[in-house]
């Protein structure tokens, strides 16, 4: 929770609280035209409404609801139960998915600003505190491109857990922070540690920035929050990488 603490005390910074609603402007227009636009056109075509994958699909469903329905005194109900179990799953997952959606835009465009915001927490918290970082931004997006094939890879092989109600919602919430720490940790780390120290920090298992990031991108289901969930989460990293960076490299006026 001190990560935390720190990172909203950082918010009446004019040169934080600029760059914090930037991803909010960008992704809220990126995201509208997606939505209203794109998905909204492709959805509502005919492309889609005739293909043979959907009117099978509406064959389907159509014999389904007649079979279960036909059952004495209980096929009703049984319809009735199932639609509304339906609904709340499409609900949840809709709601996910969609913060999902709003997430990734604000991580692409808080990538950007990773060195500034970094730079921001430095000199106002950290100014005897050196830190060169490691790595190329080309090695960066291959570990990340990587690593979202895994995840991608990772959710196809389960897609059985996706027809299990609560158990989606979890291990889909799961992939989605898996992702998102990977990248936060990886994109903050390479700007401040050195590598050797890099490693050492960057397991889930580091319990004080892996819980901070955890709680930021639980709020991030609320799509608006998602807009700043990036941004509060490079802040906190940059506190707890530079904090433990100014352990190994002590202040030479202490020294001397």
């Amino acid at each position: 929770m001190n990560l935390l603490w720190k990172t909203l005390a950082d918010l009446k910074e004019p040169a934080i609280l600029i760059r914090l609603f930037i991803p909010f402007a960008a992704g809220l227009v990126l995201v509208s035209l997606l939505g209203y636009g794109i998905f909204g056109l492709l959805l509502t075509s005919d492309w889609v409404l005739q293909s043979t994958v959907v009117q099978d699909a509406q064959t389907w469903q159509m014999h389904a609801e007649s079979t279960i329905g036909a059952i004495p005194l209980i096929g009703g109900l049984i319809l009735w139960f199932i639609g509304l179990a339906v609904t709340v799953i499409a609900g949840v997952l809709g709601i996910i998915l969609g913060s999902y959606l709003v997430l990734l835009f604000a991580m692409i465009i808080t990538g950007f600003m990773t060195d500034t915001l970094v730079k921001t927490v430095q000199q106002k918290h950290y100014p005897h505190t050196a830190y060169s970082g490691h790595g190329t931004t080309a090695g960066m997006i291959w570990k990340l491109v990587k690593y979202g094939l895994l995840m991608l890879l990772l959710l196809i092989v389960t897609i059985p857990l996706l027809f299990i109600p609560l158990v989606n919602v979890i291990w889909f919430w799961m992939l989605g922070f898996m992702f998102f720490r990977y990248s936060i940790v990886l994109d903050v780390g390479q700007v401040i540690l050195p590598e050797p120290l890099f490693e050492k920090l960057k397991p889930m298992t580091n319990w004080e920035p892996t819980m901070a990031v955890g709680i930021l991108f639980a709020l991030s289901v609320f799509p608006m929050v998602s807009f700043f969930a990036p941004v509060l989460a490079v802040i906190a990293l940059s506190h707890y990488y530079l904090d433990q960076l100014s352990l190994e490299r002590p202040n030479p006026a202490d020294i001397s």
